[in-house]
This record gives C-alpha cells, structure tokens and sequence, in this order.
C-alpha cells in the first residue's frame, strides 16, 4: 500500500472519507475534521493509506501540530506526558497529536472490512507515516490521546520498546437510554439516586427557564463560560480557542445539531450545556456557567445531564455521550464508565522504557482502586487494562 500525505480534506472526496469512518463517531466525519481544519484550530495534516491505483481509503491519519502556546489538554499532550518534557523536548513540544484532539474516545480510521492482518499492516503503514513527519520536524514523538479499548486493542501491537502508554487521567462516560422518556430513565436509577435526580430536577425546573438554541448564535454569551469552568479545573483556554471549536461545531453539523442550552435566572444566563446530535447519539461536548455569586439550583447536573436525556428522548435518540470527567456523578446518574489511553509512539526506537513507569502505574492504581470501591460503574472492558 502507499501512503499519501494531504494538506487539506477538501482535497478528499467526503464519500470516499466516510466510507472508511466509523459513522457512529462524529469526531472522525468528514465534516467535522473539515470544519476544524478551516477553524485554523491547528495546523493539520492528513496521512491516507490506500493501494497503489486504488481510490478507495483503507485507513487515514490527521496529524496535529502541538502548540506549547496553547497549554490545553486536548491539543498540548506534554499536559499529560510530563516526564517526556522534563526529560527533553525540543523547544517545549515533544510531537505531533495524532488522530482526535477533542477530548472524547479517540478511534482509528481505518477499513473495519479487512481482515485483522490486513487492518494491522494499515495501521503499521500510517504509524511509520507518522513517525517520518515527526523526524523530519525534529520531534520525537507522536501522540494519540484519550484513545478507547478497542483502538488500543488494534495499536498495542504495533508499539515499540520506546513507546509510552498510560491510562487517561479521565474516563469517558456513556449512557444508554432506556425505554421511551425521563420517566424510565429514572426508574432505572436505584431509589436514593432516583430521589436526588427528581429533587435536582425539580428545584431546577422552579428556578430556572431554559432555551434551546442554535449553537451559532451562542457562542459569544456561553464562550466565556465555559472558559470559566475550565480555568476552575486547571485548564489554560482562551475565549477566542472555544470560540473556534465550537464554531466547528456549528459549521459542522448545522443549526439543527448543534445547539446551546441556556439556563437563566430571573432572565440572566447562568449557565449553558453544548449539545451535539450525530446520527443516534447526542454528545454534551462543554459545560459553562457564571462564577459571579449567581443561585446555582442544580445548574451543572440539569445542564450537562438531565436536559440533554429530556432532548435525546424527544429527538429518537439512543445514546448521550455525557464525555470526560466528574465521573463518579455522572455514573450515578446511569452512565458507564469507559477506559481511555494516552500513548505516545517514539519517532525512533531505544527510548528508555521505564521512564514516566511511576506515574502510569500511579495511574492506574488509582483506576484500580475507584473500581473495586463502586464495582457496578466500571464495566469488564477495564479487565485487559488494569
């Protein structure tokens, strides 16, 4: 097969692009990765496997520039390689992102059709790929990020002796509704959960009013917020790097799909949840609200969970990707809890293995123990890699 560097997918047919995607996984569409490349987010640039005469894609990489400028944890992986930097980085970047840079499961572009040889020598195809625009911009490492257990699955055996991989410092969280509405959602929540979720919802329906709008015509009120939300959380964001992603976002999916949730309080905005409806899932894609002394009547629980069930109900929906982070709440509430893996692929082999060992076993003994306290949360996909 060869491998083909692109500068822009406008240069690739969207049919032929979503042939080879995963369609249930908004964040590898062709519309998305258009819309975040025209945001200018991150300069970009595509690897795509094919077999020599053949238009048909058999696997595709985007690679990202790291922008050490940037410092946000879904577009600056040293955030979460730090020993890598502080063993020596080039100018403080370590690499190239590979893949997703959205903070959610990270998925691999490839032709789900071929047999398991066939997907792994794609993979080793783009992988090499990869590791050649690295060498060549002096960088050591590319990176995936927040990848799931089934890409780790395909990846892991193509990993080498200076390869770095860790559990994600988060998890990703999914819900899968059950029956027809709210009512059977709650119903599938045990008896003092369920009591919370209705007092929640319910101390939120008699303070707050809600709206529902296109995301576009949002993003200059809820930017901010969401922005405050992060910085709470030790997250470097500006107001103008929200504004881009969730202007790919709208760009992306349109009017229909991407939409803000506005909560307000005698008519101030107080908070805000960014929805996103791809094919049968919603995903809850960003949380902000006030820091100002603002009432908080449940905001962040109505806002980032139960308004978006209500609106995954009325759309037909079967899924709310309810993402990274606060996971035991959002588990309480009904969703699994889902591994995700960062790995760092070494440019070259001979890297010393056993650096940054301490802090993926920490991480992983943390993982560990969060399990065997609340068993019920965690799923058997954790098996293979705790």
């Amino acid at each position: 097969m060869t491998v083909k560097r692109v500068a822009s997918l406008g240069d690739i047919s969207e049919h032929a692009w979503n042939d080879v995607a995963d369609p249930r996984d908004m964040f590898q569409s062709h519309a998305w990765l258009r819309a975040l490349e025209q945001s200018g987010d991150a300069p970009v640039t595509y690897l795509i496997a094919r077999r020599p005469g053949d238009p048909r894609v058999l696997g595709a990489l985007p690679l990202y520039d790291s922008l050490p400028s940037r410092g946000d944890y879904l577009s600056w992986p040293e955030l979460h390689f730090r020993d890598l930097l502080a063993a020596g980085s080039r100018g403080g970047r370590l690499g190239l992102l590979a893949g997703s840079c959205a903070g959610f499961s990270t998925r691999l572009i490839v032709d789900r059709t071929l047999p398991s040889p066939t997907r792994t020598a794609v993979l080793r195809a783009l992988r090499e790929a990869a590791g050649a625009v690295a060498a060549e911009r002096g960088l050591p490492y590319t990176f995936f990020l927040f990848l799931d257990a089934a890409a780790w699955r395909d990846l892991a055996p193509l990993t080498a002796d200076g390869d770095h991989h860790r559990l994600a410092s988060v998890a990703q969280t999914e819900l899968e509704l059950p029956g027809a509405g709210f009512d059977d959602y709650l119903a599938t929540l045990p008896r003092n959960t369920r009591t919370s979720a209705r007092r929640e919802a319910g101390v939120f329906a008699k303070d707050c009013s809600t709206e529902t709008v296109p995301l576009r015509e949002a993003i200059p009120a809820v930017a901010p917020m969401i922005v405050n939300v992060r910085a709470k959380h030790g997250m470097a964001y500006s107001v103008d790097v929200v504004t881009r992603r969730l202007s790919a976002y709208a760009s992306a999916l349109g009017d229909g799909a991407a939409t803000a949730l506005l909560c307000r309080v005698e008519g101030r905005v107080v908070g805000t949840g960014v929805m996103c409806r791809w094919h049968d899932r919603l995903y809850v894609t960003d949380f902000g609200r006030l820091d100002d002394g603002a009432p908080d009547p449940f905001v962040y629980f109505n806002a980032a969970i139960y308004e978006p069930i209500k609106h995954a109900y009325a759309a037909g929906l079967s899924t709310v990707v309810t993402g990274a982070g606060a996971e035991l709440g959002k588990a309480r509430r009904g969703s699994a809890v889902l591994p995700l893996v960062h790995l760092a692929w070494a440019a070259a082999d001979g890297g010393d293995r056993q650096l940054g060992a301490a802090q993926a076993e920490d991480r992983e003994t943390y993982w560990r123990k969060l399990r065997s306290t609340h068993p019920t949360y965690f799923p058997a996909v954790w098996d293979e890699l705790l």
